[in-house]
């Protein structure tokens, strides 16, 4: 490979996402500048950095329903900027008329936020420039047809840099998908190791519930690829288009091994064969998460597939039939990696077999104004945010005014709406972070700005700075904001030349920084979208997915007819989970009177990770034994444990319990099998019909568990 490549290769797509907007920036002020000045070339970038927020690392053919609203957006926001600059009931008005209307973009989860975010910045550019600059008529429509040219130069040249790279975000979003994966792996093998210590006889629910939440969080990782990766699937005919869904394919089906070599350690007896048999599962995993960390490696850097030393042993002759079964579902993760592998080095020719189904995986790419319409009314959180953030700017507008100092007053305003969040917990990490990140840019650009710099080199820095800020938002906040402020003290400089000293500019910046931040806290209060207003919903949600996937994981073996149904029901009971990790995490921050918080919240977490673990292990003995299961026996507890699990899952948490089902004849007692005694267990080389019934009489102990812990919730609300 050529030495020049190889920091290309190690770019991640966020960072090459907002080089490419950087350079575009440079190119089009490079442009405008010698030949239509540099006023013209700085009101062009303000149109163009607005709308470059809504370029994110998307496939070519959903970048139009990216860019077109951004790019209309943000040239309406900036004439209603124009029209009512000078007049401050009116100019107030815009504010508070613009923050409300981009806010409701949220409606559309990740999707809406750089649209929303649009609008904002478009609002904050205009109000810079209209204040640095006097314009009358004529020159107020000569900014806004250059801040047109910025934006419409930046759709186009989002689309041509997402056609240029989109089979490198295609290698990284599978790459992502190997390193999250190893990782996964890697922290499985630590709680392996863990529970092998001679203190550990119990599981730690926390750190339970962090590996939880570690798997939960593959959930959007997984997606992200899916949309890049099965993307018009069917016309994907290139060898290493093949190569790289087939793999993903295999990463996706190796997250549901890891769950199943989990199962069961938390319950085998104390005694000195268990550890060492824990310490070489541990070590087993721990191979395996270096050996996915190599393919991750390899397929980012497109090199050649490391070779890997024979895989260690994890079965030993002593081993009770608990742990040789263990063992198996260990050699199940092994035959997964050797066929991920097998398929990272493939040659198949044409699309995939089930790349109909695969397209349909793909995140939707319109607008639905259903989405809109389940946030309007006043119990919805989207509407709750949006009208307090407007009462935030409100407050923020009127302080604007009455400050000392008066120069920038768009910045407090920036800060009030970029800090404050839909939830609390969101808010604060923001208020953090943009505290933090502030202070460092402030200094930064003051440093830069007290060089003697031309204004080629301001607009190199202004494109480095946008850049950085684009491709850290999510990653690290801290980075984006720092290099945001870089950039804001870069643009008033070339809006007023010599107007304020740097360090006066830098000082207003921060000033105005803590108190947008401390508004937009404080109003964090004001019509709260708590936690537990959402969780009704949201288990209702996980219910319905779980008893879909349940279902279809016991039907496993009726033939491929179900097979798109079976593969977004899963996808479907992934996503709910990691919705409820998230809610999980952002009541830690509520405060105690929001009542969000409850014990039944993390069980409720973590009885539906067990029951998708139990589930997993399940489909993999459909998968693997079907044939050598006794067809009588296992159809019939197969029926009763469908039964079942639908009496549990499909009745309202807030309803009466249902009453347990009868038993099926032969079945297996799940209060009788809490505990794994080796000797009470069928021989794992056996008949697999014992194993199935014994898994089938656990998963209906889970469920029961599960809607135990979920009326729990309802109760506390």
């Amino acid at each position: 490979m050529p030495r020049l490549t190889r920091p290309f290769l190690a770019l991640s797509a966020p960072l090459l996402n907002g080089l490419g907007i950087g350079a575009g920036l440079l190119l089009c002020t490079g442009v405008i500048a010698p030949l239509w000045g540099l006023s013209a070339a700085i009101a062009a970038s303000s149109g163009y950095g607005a709308v470059g927020v809504a370029d994110t690392v998307t496939t070519p053919a959903g970048k139009p329903a990216a860019m077109l609203p951004a790019v209309v957006g943000a040239l309406l926001v900036a004439a209603l900027v124009a029209l009512t600059h000078g007049h401050a009931v009116a100019e107030a008005a815009t504010v508070l008329l613009v923050t409300f209307s981009a806010l409701l973009w949220t409606a559309w989860g990740k999707r809406g936020m750089p649209q929303s975010f649009v609008m904002i910045l478009s609002l904050i550019f205009q109000m810079a420039a209209f204040r640095e600059v006097p314009m009358d008529r004529a020159a107020a429509l000569t900014h806004l047809a250059w801040v047109g040219v910025g934006a419409v130069g930046m759709g186009l040249w989002a689309q041509l840099t997402a056609l240029v790279l989109a089979a490198r975000y295609r290698t990284l979003a599978l790459a992502d998908s190997l390193h999250n994966l190893s990782e996964l792996i890697r922290t499985q093998a630590r709680w392996t190791h863990d529970r092998a210590e001679p203190d550990a006889s119990t599981t730690s629910q926390q750190d339970l519930l962090s590996l939880i939440r570690q798997q939960a969080a593959l959930a959007d990782v997984f997606q992200s690829a899916r949309d890049l990766l099965y993307d018009r699937a069917t016309e994907a005919r290139n060898p290493r288009r093949r190569r790289e869904i087939d793999a993903l394919i295999h990463v996706v089906n190796l997250r549901d091994v890891v769950l199943a070599c989990q199962l069961d350690i938390d319950q085998l007896p104390t005694a000195p064969s268990t550890r060492a048999a824990l310490l070489r599962l541990a070590h087993f995993l721990t191979w395996h998460a270096d050996r996915v960390a190599a393919m991750a490696r390899s397929v980012r850097l497109d090199a050649p597939m490391p070779l890997m030393a024979p895989a260690p042993r994890v079965l030993a002759p002593e081993d009770s039939r608990a742990l040789q079964s263990l063992a198996r579902r260990a050699a199940h993760l092994h035959d997964h990696c050797n066929a991920l592998s097998a398929a990272l080095q493939g040659q198949a020719p044409g699309p995939h077999p089930e790349a109909a189904l695969l397209a349909s995986l793909v995140s939707p790419a319109t607008w639905s104004l259903a989405v809109l319409r389940r946030q309007l009314h006043l119990r919805a959180p989207t509407l709750r945010y949006a009208l307090r953030a407007t009462l935030a700017m409100a407050c923020a507008v009127w302080l604007s005014r009455h400050l000392p100092w008066h120069s920038h007053p768009h910045w407090l305003l920036l800060t009030v709406a970029v800090v404050m969040r839909g939830s609390l917990e969101q808010t604060l990490a923001r208020r953090d972070a943009r505290v933090v990140g502030t202070l460092a840019g402030c200094a930064l650009a003051s440093a830069l700005l007290w060089l003697p710099l031309g204004m080629p080199a301001r607009f190199v820095l202004l494109a480095l700075s946008m850049a950085l800020a684009h491709a850290y938002v999510v990653r690290d906040y801290r980075v984006t904001t720092t290099a945001a402020a870089v950039m804001a003290l870069l643009q008033a400089k070339m809006f007023a030349t010599g107007a304020h000293p740097v360090w006066l500019d830098a000082a207003e910046r921060l000033a105005d920084t803590l108190i947008g931040a401390a508004l937009a806290w404080g109003f964090s209060y004001v019509l709260p979208s708590w936690e537990r207003g959402q969780l009704p919903l949201l288990i209702q949600r996980l219910q319905q997915a779980l008893n879909r996937y349940a279902h279809h994981v016991l039907h496993w073996q009726e033939g491929t007819a179900l097979a798109p149904e079976r593969t977004h029901a899963r996808r479907e009971v992934y996503d709910a989970i990691w919705l409820l990790a998230q809610a999980l995490q952002r009541t830690v921050r509520e405060p105690a009177y929001a009542g969000s918080r409850t014990p039944h919240l993390e069980a409720l977490l973590i009885r539906s990770h067990r029951l998708i673990s139990q589930l997993a292990v399940v489909r993999i003995v459909l998968m693997h034994r079907q044939p050598d299961l006794h067809g009588p026996t296992a159809t019939q507890a197969i029926a009763h444990t469908d039964r079942a699990l639908h009496a549990w899952l499909a009745v309202a948490p807030d309803a009466a319990p249902p009453a347990p089902p009868r038993p099926a004849p032969g079945a297996l007692d799940p209060q009788d099998d809490a505990v794994l005694v080796s000797h009470a267990l069928p021989e794992p080389q056996g008949d697999p019909t014992p194993w199935l019934l014994r898994r089938l009489a656990q998963i209906e102990a889970e469920a029961a568990a599960w809607a135990d812990a979920a009326r729990g919730v309802a109760r506390a609300r």
